[in-house]
């Protein structure tokens, strides 16, 4: 067997008799098994201080950022080969692992001998895979094999990183606050000093944004929202004028431990004067909206209510992590035109009869056209909705940054008539809306395929993974074409986006989903537990959580938070009109299922006339229903053949499949038997 020479080796693994294990099995096969990371953090560290020949990733590891995300970040900076070692053995974290392309996925405990030919052939591997890219001759086995390119081992010193930091915040491609370049120098600072394991949300808080001791990042995500900020900074800055800078400095996600490393044979140029940082122009097409004043207007109006309408709003927009938010008054001076963003939101406040009178409008800066406006109100009138001020703020958010809001109304049609070929992360996700609807199945493959480009040149965009695990379910569950891809491709999808960014209630819920029709009902609701849990007064796609829920078996729970989202949103999604539906069924109100059916207004695939023509079957009105189930095969020929599957990949309860599935036999459409999970 070929000596190994002197090969580095990192090793992730968060069991510390594990991998002293390993490493003394390492050490005596002739490796340099140079280090042990507990964390993705870690390994990055790690990896920036002396870049491994290869390294040997746990999945299951400590922090948010799993073993398969920090694999893809290893290998995104570094070009390392990984081999899993690991005790998962389920099909979706190996559908996931696959798509790193490892070296080598390995169980454990695993044998030493089967280690060492893993590695050898691991490095091998990459050796050639070097050659064959360009390198002048064949990488040779043993201790002086020359190793293919590699970067510096070393990281960059603390005065060359000080001076990169000024060089960042003096670029106009740096479009950043102030806060946001005094979060930068804090944590390069704190990390420069030793004190890396120090930079916490709470010490960022009260360092960086004034918070005071107690500070709770649960209830105040601020810290989050700007460090997420921060790093689409940086990734611009080094997409535009930072592409030739001899020194990198990243925020790696679920952390605020920064990294630095050397540009790739950026090393000998580190002597001379960094270059000038160039003028500022637009760098990508990521939607951001600058959320202004609401100005105060006639008497009785309070600055303390304008206060807590401002906080609210701003934090709630950036719950549906779909925009980038940014503060007027964060900005150095606080002028909205100098933000970048191509959105402005702004408003009034005043005193309206016993309450108060909120108006709001959203402006394009790019045309100056006010593509949205509307008024609220905290003190009720017949005919028209009103709520809290803090819910006013919620609706406010709702209205422009959710799934069906005005930002994603306005995108497409500027999506569409650029008619994008290679799409940007933001366009792919505007394609994934596209297919929901044009319902082409020649749409649904290109928004796919978009997304699968962007997750693998990004693998940190959260909302990337949800949607291209949205786009799965909608295959899988409506059948759109002839070859879906198993759920399990869903799901280890979702499982990506919540790893990327656990605090998304979309991400969640769309996990949420994807389990649902797996059916696995336990392990979906605790992900909806966990969506309530991160901020329980929040409106974001409450009525989604309260729809699923109603899906799960979890009936009145998820019939009351349907119903409180209707009361305290009026542009709830069409997805609560369906909870209510089946609730309806269950309970044998028919009047209020036919009632909750028409106001479902999603013509999207086949479920309306489902649950129209059901409803009225059960109603006796059979020529109505006939229409309703017209419809229904127009839509979906084949439904008297397969709907009994596809029905049954949302309905797990044979409470309300019965009722289903008699109402359309009732309306003229017997549907073929089949096997059917019901719960």
């Amino acid at each position: 067997m070929t000596p190994p020479g002197k090969r580095t080796v990192l090793i992730v693994e968060d069991e510390s008799l594990v991998a002293r294990d390993i490493q003394q099995t390492l050490d005596g096969f002739g490796y340099d098994a140079f280090a042990v990371a507990s964390s993705a953090e870690e390994a990055l560290a790690r990896a920036a201080e002396k870049r491994p020949d290869i390294v040997l990733m746990d999945i299951g590891i400590k922090g948010q950022t799993d073993g398969v995300m920090a694999a893809r970040l290893l290998q995104q900076r570094y070009g390392v080969p990984v081999i899993y070692v690991t005790a998962h053995a389920d099909e979706a974290t190996l559908e996931a692992a696959k798509e790193t392309r490892p070296q080598a996925y390995l169980h454990k405990p695993v044998k030493p001998a089967e280690l060492r030919t893993a590695i050898e052939i691991g490095l091998h591997n990459h050796d050639m895979d070097a050659y064959a890219r360009g390198a002048t001759a064949p990488p040779l086995p043993g201790p002086d094999a020359p190793r293919p390119a590699p970067r510096s081992t070393r990281a960059p010193g603390a005065r060359m990183v000080r001076r990169q930091v000024e060089h960042v915040l003096a670029s106009g491609d740096f479009d950043a606050p102030e806060r946001s370049k005094q979060f930068l120098r804090y944590i390069v600072n704190e990390a420069l000093a030793g004190r890396g394991d120090a930079i916490t949300q709470g010490a960022i808080a009260t360092e960086v944004f004034g918070r005071r001791e107690g500070f709770d990042p649960m209830v105040d995500p601020i810290v989050r929202i700007q460090a997420g900020r921060l790093r689409r900074s940086l990734e611009r800055y080094y997409l535009l004028s930072g592409k030739q800078d001899a020194v990198r400095i990243e925020l790696p996600t679920g952390g605020y431990l920064p990294i630095f490393s050397h540009a790739p044979a950026a090393e000998e140029k580190t002597s001379g004067p960094l270059p000038e940082a160039a003028p500022r122009h637009p760098g990508d097409d990521w939607p951001s909206v600058v959320v202004g004043a609401f100005d105060l207007a006639g008497p009785g109006s309070a600055p303390e209510e304008v206060g807590l309408l401002h906080e609210v709003l701003a934090l709630e927009l950036a719950r549906y992590h779909d925009v980038r938010v940014v503060l007027a008054r964060e900005l150095d001076p606080p002028d909205p035109s100098r933000s970048g963003a191509r959105f402005a939101l702004s408003g009034r406040v005043r005193s309206d009869d016993d309450g108060w009178r909120v108006s709001a409008h959203l402006v394009d800066k790019t045309t100056g056209e006010q593509i949205w406006g509307d008024s609220y109100h905290t003190s009720p009138k017949p005919g028209r909705w009103s709520g809290t001020l803090e819910d006013i703020a919620r609706v406010i958010a709702a209205r422009v940054g959710a799934e069906e809001g005005i930002l994603v109304q306005s995108l497409a049609v500027t999506f569409r008539s650029r008619g994008l070929v290679e799409p940007t992360a933001y366009g792919a996700v505007l394609r994934s809306f596209e297919f929901f609807l044009a319902r082409d199945p020649h749409v649904l493959t290109l928004a796919i395929e978009s997304l699968r480009q962007v997750v693998a040149r990004q693998p940190e965009c959260a909302l990337a993974w949800t949607r291209l695990a949205r786009l799965h379910i909608a295959n899988y569950a409506f059948e759109v074409t002839a070859d879906p891809a198993p759920i399990d491709q869903a799901v280890a999808c979702a499982q990506n986006g919540v790893r990327v960014d656990p605090t998304s209630r979309s991400a969640r819920c769309i996990l949420a989903s994807a389990l649902l029709v797996k059916g696995e009902l336990t392990a979906a609701r605790e992900e909806l537990e966990q969506a309530l849990r991160l901020s329980p007064d929040s409106l974001v796609y409450l009525e989604i959580i309260g729809y699923l829920l109603t899906l799960l078996g979890d009936w009145e729970r998820g019939r009351a938070l349907s119903l409180s989202a209707l009361e305290r949103n009026p542009h709830c999604l069409p997805h609560v009109g369906f909870g209510l539906w089946t609730e309806s069924l269950r309970r044998g109100e028919l009047e209020a299922a036919y009632r909750a059916a028409l106001e479902y207004r999603d013509a999207t695939f086949f479920w309306r006339p489902v649950m129209r023509a059901s409803c009225l079957g059960l109603l006796g009105r059979e020529s109505e229903a006939g229409v309703e189930v017209a419809e229904l095969l127009r839509r979906k020929p084949d439904f008297e053949t397969r709907g009994r599957v596809l029905i049954g990949h949302y309905i797990k309860f044979p409470e309300v499949m019965r009722p289903i599935v008699d109402g359309l036999a009732k309306a003229g459409l017997n549907l073929a038997s089949g096997p059917v999970s019901l719960h």
